[in-house]
């Protein structure tokens, strides 16, 4: 068996928040939150980038993550901005609550770091066993480029970000696609401007083609209210970047 996995590194909050400092999911994730019209819970919440503006917003939202580190650079974000959030330090996988929301969601293609039919297959079923009836699920992930991780086997990608603290680091970026898992096994290494050092990390994404997406979600109880291709809800179509769920349960 293949062993995927996601490296620490990403799961350190500065270096987390300064690569993913968009905002441009915010108000489809507000819009569903608010029309959600009750309590809402997040899943693979990470820092807290969606949470709290959410939570600011006046949505009651539940955060949960299964790394501490993110979770507690959540924590001291949300305390800065005089917030209180649930936070819950628990695997979606297994994850048991006792309580139910009228909306879950998983954001940026926070399912992708699922590697096995298995997984998926719990993870709809714990979201099941947790929602109200009549609510929603929702999640998004990307709809695979085989151009573009080919492209980037071949030609690595290099990217700089600023972190808080004012250094300039570095990342550059390769993939390598495990067609018998569906696994795009990305590389990064990242550099800090204040040192020499390389530090490699790996990051594996499974990649979900859209109809294989609809039939697992079929097979599993689900059923599909929309489907969009970005986050201004536009229909999925082949070259959309995303595949943004909203289904219910039947």
């Amino acid at each position: 068996m293949n062993s995927f996995t996601v490296d620490p590194i990403i799961y350190r909050g500065d270096v987390y928040d300064a690569l993913n400092s968009f905002t441009s999911d915010i108000p489809f994730f507000m819009k569903s939150c608010q029309n959600a019209k009750g309590q809402v819970l997040e899943l693979c919440c990470g820092t807290g980038r969606l949470t709290i503006p959410l939570a600011k917003a006046g949505i009651d939202i539940t955060g949960l993550d299964f790394t501490e580190s993110m979770l507690e650079f959540a924590r001291k974000k949300a305390s800065r901005d005089h917030i209180e959030i649930p936070w819950v330090l628990d695997d979606m996988r297994n994850f048991n609550l006792n309580r139910k929301f009228n909306l879950i969601f998983i954001p940026f293609n926070s399912l992708q770091n699922t590697y096995t039919i298995e997984d998926v297959e719990r993870i709809f079923d714990r979201i099941k066993a947790h929602l109200n009836p009549g609510g929603h699920f929702i999640f998004s992930i990307f709809n695979p480029s085989l151009d573009y991780i080919v492209d980037c086997s071949r030609n690595p990608k290099v990217h700089e970000v600023k972190m808080p603290d004012g250094r300039s680091l570095t990342i550059t970026e390769s993939c390598n696609y495990d067609s018998a898992h569906q696994v795009n096994r990305i590389s990064w290494v990242h550099k800090f401007s204040d040192s020499e050092k390389e530090i490699p990390q790996r990051l594996d994404m499974r990649c979900f083609f859209p109809l294989e997406m609809d039939a697992l979600l079929k097979y599993n109880g689900w059923q599909i209210i929309q489907k969009f291709g970005s986050f201004d809800e536009d229909e999925f179509k082949a070259s959309s970047p995303q595949q943004i769920y909203v289904c219910k349960a039947m």
